[in-house]
């Protein structure tokens, strides 16, 4: 499936995040009674998922989380949940790992169908994580660069990607230089992903980037 197939099958996006799960079980062969120890640490990115899309009482509705998902013998896939279309997103963890668990067990009709609302499964990595966004301008989060805050940004789409406690591996990092990622900081102290994810959003917010939100 090319480029232009994989954009035409996906809901517009004013933000996207993309994060790396570096050991994440690539299929739903994991227990919802203990997360972190049986799915490579998917826990991780699903507290990602909820600093994405809700918030209190609402969804980001221009928002779209694509979970790459590096480990065990169906990696590498991605994972996307689409906040226009994605229906009963709940806060809790356990919530959100039944609807991932159920999602990747599912074998999709078609490479990236949507296998339930606002959620999609395909083959492939970062690569293809970011062939799916369409054209967008790509950031990568990594200490020490230069701070989002005192940065511009260029109209239209925003991807800002992110690593899991594990950080990136060598591949994602030749990727994203390939890509000419543009890399920022959230500031001198670093902070888990999921409140990195917050943070952006925050700084999007008060710049009044695309906010469409709407109770779910």
């Amino acid at each position: 499936m090319n480029q232009r197939d994989l954009v035409a099958n996906a809901a517009p996006v004013a933000r996207a995040f993309v994060v790396v799960g570096a050991n994440a079980l690539a299929s739903g062969e994991f227990s919802i009674d203990d997360i972190p120890s049986t799915s490579g640490r998917i826990d991780v990115l699903l507290r990602c998922v909820r600093a994405a899309l809700l918030l209190s009482h609402g969804v980001r509705r221009d928002t779209a989380i694509l979970l790459v998902l590096l480990g065990g013998a169906r990696a590498p896939r991605t994972l996307r949940i689409d906040g226009a279309t994605a229906k009963f997103l709940r806060p809790d963890e356990r919530s959100l790992a039944s609807l991932v668990k159920k999602s990747l067990s599912i074998v999709p009709s078609s490479d990236g169908a949507e296998v339930k609302p606002g959620v999609s499964v395909r083959d492939g990595g970062l690569d293809v994580a970011l062939d799916w966004l369409g054209p967008c301008s790509t950031f990568v989060l990594e200490e020490g660069a230069p701070s989002l805050r005192q940065s511009l940004l260029p109209d239209g789409p925003l991807a800002f990607v992110l690593g899991d406690h594990r950080g990136f591996g060598e591949e994602t990092r030749a990727l994203l230089d390939a890509r000419r990622a543009t890399r920022l900081g959230l500031g001198p102290l670093s902070v888990h992903t999921e409140d990195a994810i917050t943070i952006v959003s925050n700084e999007l917010d008060q710049r009044g980037v695309a906010a469409s939100t709407s109770t779910s």
